[in-house]
């Protein structure tokens, strides 16, 4: 990372995400899914946790389209450190 727009001058910046996803599949159409996850960043001593929980109807074999909510208030996107990131979400999921 750089220290300013204008430097030369890099540091090291290492941000690490994990996460543990669990889904359940409820009946032939439908699936729930909660994940829990964490972001550390070593330089800055700083750990965040997160979870997130979702729906997911198959629309077809190869198709699922899902709503859900980010309990999280970081991004997956490690670039991006608003910390305004919770809320809800929709998902399209396909498999070949």
């Amino acid at each position: 990372m750089s220290l300013g727009r204008d430097s030369d001058v890099f540091v090291r910046s290492d941000a690490h995400l994990a996460a543990i996803r669990a889904n359940y599949h409820v009946s032939r159409e439908w699936d729930v899914m909660a994940e829990g996850r964490v972001l550390w960043v070593t330089a800055a001593d700083d750990q965040r946790l997160g979870a997130l929980a979702a729906v997911y109807r198959h629309l077809d074999d190869n198709v699922s389209l899902g709503v859900g909510y980010s309990f999280s208030d970081y991004s997956d996107d490690l670039t991006d450190q608003s910390y305004r990131s919770h809320g809800p979400f929709i998902n399209l999921l396909s498999k070949f």
